[in-house]
């Protein structure tokens, strides 16, 4: 089908593509309406008894540390692994709008885990910023409390215990959104969409009217007392 007689089938079936663009437009709108979120990625560091985060052994490497902090993990998400991400992707990166991944520290990646140091990573994303911090306090507290909660089980002395602190700096809660340039190349993406998928369903309908009315005009043809192909009118 050549260009004239594509935008001829456009003309003629304008109403299609009106229609797909009218739909991008109102989805565009609705999109931009929601605004952005809030986010916030809580770390809790675990370290040897008797340090601090200053101290030049304090433990946020050791294994066993590292596996106690990826126990507390297994025990906040129930015994189920969390869901995995590249080592620098934000949860909201991921298309979560609503949500709550607590997870030991990972550089690795999706394929591959790599667990280094004894951090809990708790990332909380909201619509709001009360429930955000709200969700965030909760999970921190419960951090801390399991990890005094799992030691005292197993009758460990208070002096001899990993202890568990947050990193500073780190219960800050940002507010993110798309910016004006993201937006307008966002809209003229959904309006070329709509427009080339507009086009090609003016150009479907077109043709399914013309097969339409051949079907009906031979039919009439082969009717009795129709005019039949080939005869004088």
């Amino acid at each position: 089908m050549i260009i004239r007689e594509v935008l001829s089938a456009l003309l003629r079936r304008w109403y299609v593509a009106v229609s797909l663009v009218g739909c991008a437009a109102l989805v565009t709108v609705m999109l931009a309406r929601d605004g952005g979120i809030y986010t916030t990625t809580t770390v809790v560091s675990f370290m040897r008894p008797a340090t601090t985060s200053l101290s030049p052994a304090n433990g946020t490497n050791d294994f066993s540390v590292i596996a106690f902090a990826g126990a507390v993990v297994q025990e906040i998400n129930n015994g189920r692994p969390p869901a995995r991400y590249s080592e620098e992707a934000p949860y909201y990166g991921a298309g979560i709008r609503e949500g709550v991944l607590v997870q030991l520290a990972n550089s690795g990646n999706q394929w591959v885990s790599a667990f280094m140091t004894a951090e809990v990573k708790i990332q909380v994303v909201g619509r709001s910023f009360d429930s955000v911090e709200s969700t965030q306090l909760e999970l921190v507290d419960r951090v801390l409390h399991l990890s005094d909660a799992l030691q005292a089980a197993v009758a460990a002395p208070p002096g001899d215990r990993i202890s568990a602190s947050v990193v500073p700096l780190t219960m800050k809660i940002e507010y993110v959104s798309a910016s004006r340039t993201s937006q307008a190349a966002a809209g003229a993406a959904m309006f070329a969409a709509a427009l080339i998928v507009g086009t090609w369903g003016s150009v479907t309908v077109d043709r399914l009217v013309a097969q339409r009315r051949l079907r009906l005009s031979r039919a009439a043809a082969r009717a009795p007392g129709g005019v039949q192909e080939g005869s004088p009118s």
